[in-house]
């Protein structure tokens, strides 16, 4: 059965390649029409690298020892020339290898979880962040007056969790109402100036 021909084309110009298509007989593409496959195909010739080793031709014939026919110096790429029936060919294989849809019967409650705009730790952030705001030194006063009616002494850190202020903010106004304690007793905590005291 005659499964293909070859077509050898002349170029114009000497220097160019010759032009090698290869076309698959109707007979041939007839025995699976459901399987189709592009009957143009295009072969680009190859020369090997030089330098590489060329893989031999042998032949056997019954039981005797194989004979060398010869060396590959060139290879041929087939490419199936880009037309309708390539397309179609394509589009055939593509849609053979997506699974089809099913529908598949659910036995038990499925946990639908809701898209959340604003999570619990963004929250948390945004409350800091407004918490933050710079204050005026008569809020920040008032503030730190009606912790020391609770506690006569106070760490820098507790002061500035209770204002919500700047550490650099806060020096500056306690070094004006306070006294920074160095006795073993409430070392490193701040209290009111007497003046300020009323306890």
């Amino acid at each position: 059965m005659e499964v293909a021909t070859i077509r050898i084309q002349k170029p114009a110009i000497s220097s160019e390649q010759f032009k090698v298509s290869l076309g698959l007989t109707p007979e041939l593409m007839e025995l699976e029409p459901d399987s189709p496959i592009a009957s143009e195909n295009e072969l680009k010739l190859c020369k090997t690298a030089e330098g590489t080793n060329l893989p031999g031709i042998f032949s056997t014939l019954d039981n005797e020892e194989p004979s060398m026919e010869g060396w590959i110096t060139h290879k041929m790429q087939c490419l199936p020339v880009y037309n309708t029936q390539y397309l179609k060919m394509k589009e055939h294989y593509l849609r053979s290898a997506k699974p089809p849809r099913r529908v598949k019967p659910l036995n038990h409650i499925v946990k639908n979880y809701k898209p959340v705009s604003s999570h619990a730790h963004n929250k948390d952030d945004c409350k800091r962040k407004d918490g933050s705001k710079m204050l005026s030194k008569d809020n920040i006063l008032d503030l730190l007056f009606q912790a020391f009616e609770k506690h006569q002494y106070y760490t820098l850190k507790d002061l500035q969790f209770i204002t919500k202020q700047s550490v650099f903010v806060l020096k500056a106004i306690l070094k004006d109402i306070g006294d920074y304690n160095k006795d073993p007793a409430h070392k490193k905590m701040w209290e009111l100036k007497e003046e300020y005291r009323h306890y």
